[in-house]
């Protein structure tokens, strides 16, 4: 009850300002019309006055200022090219998003060849000193040909450095993302002066959301927490398909900027 009870004086008292202005101003208007009396065309000189005041004022109105958003208040980033910013650079790093899936799955394979590798040199039989003349089983032979194949796929994949170049294309990935889902937004409000709630606007939050919590699984993951791998693996699918999903809006709304009256800076 205090809560509102204090709204309500502040709502009497902001009430009681507006009224004693409006005395004051009457009070005002009234004084200056008794005690003065303009002389002979005084008054048409003010009305042709006022008229060109408010001729200046159209044309102000209808200039250059037009063409931007918000008359200019942002400057360059209410022009077209700022606008555009977001998109160009969201369509670039949903290839980057691909490229980086492509490069974390490869290290997934070294790290699988690698315990692969390891499960079948447990199964070879130890090695007997007298019994080196002899020749080996079929099955001897079969599981050397097969860590002999492994191996080599593993040494490639080890020369690919994908661990490294995953973990920087995801760290490019995730601090670009962000910053430019953030500059999008700004973009807009300083165009618009107001978001559009949308499937786009919505779909991109979520992307951000599904980044972030990618990101904070890697830590378990290091440590071989293979709950993490796979969650982290089932976040990103889901992130490329909510991209993908998305880029139709998104072009749809970098078409409207380029057909905006506004000026590229």
């Amino acid at each position: 009850m205090a809560p509102r009870s204090n709204l309500q004086c502040r709502s009497r008292r902001r009430l009681l300002g507006y009224g004693l202005a409006l005395v004051a101003g009457s009070c005002l208007l009234a004084s200056r019309g008794a005690g003065f009396v303009p002389p002979p065309g005084t008054g048409a000189a003010t009305q042709q006055q006022a008229g060109a005041v408010a001729a200046a004022g159209m044309v102000a109105a209808l200039g250059p200022a037009e063409a931007w958003a918000k008359g200019g208040v942002w400057g360059p980033l209410e022009g077209k090219v700022s606008s555009l910013v977001h998109p160009v650079i969201m369509a670039l790093l949903f290839f980057t998003t691909l490229y980086s899936g492509f490069l974390g799955w490869q290290w997934r394979q070294t790290r699988l060849i690698s315990g692969e590798l390891s499960d079948l040199r447990k199964t070879l039989p130890k090695e007997d000193p007298e019994a080196a003349a002899t020749e080996p089983s079929s099955a001897v032979k079969a599981i050397k040909a097969k860590i002999s194949e492994l191996d080599k796929q593993r040494k490639e994949l080890i020369q690919g450095a994908y661990k490294d170049k995953h973990f920087a294309t995801s760290s490019i990935l995730l601090g670009g993302g962000v910053f430019f889902t953030a500059y999008g937004i700004f973009n807009t409000w300083f165009r618009a002066e107001k978001l559009f709630p949308g499937p786009h606007l919505f779909a991109g939050a979520g992307i951000v959301v599904l980044w972030a919590v990618a990101a904070a699984l890697v830590p378990y993951m290091e440590k071989g927490n293979e709950t993490a791998r796979n969650a982290h693996i089932a976040l990103n699918v889901l992130n490329v398909l909510l991209f993908c999903w998305q880029l139709p809006t998104g072009l749809e709304i970098a078409q409207k900027v380029l057909g905006l009256d506004i000026p590229l800076f």
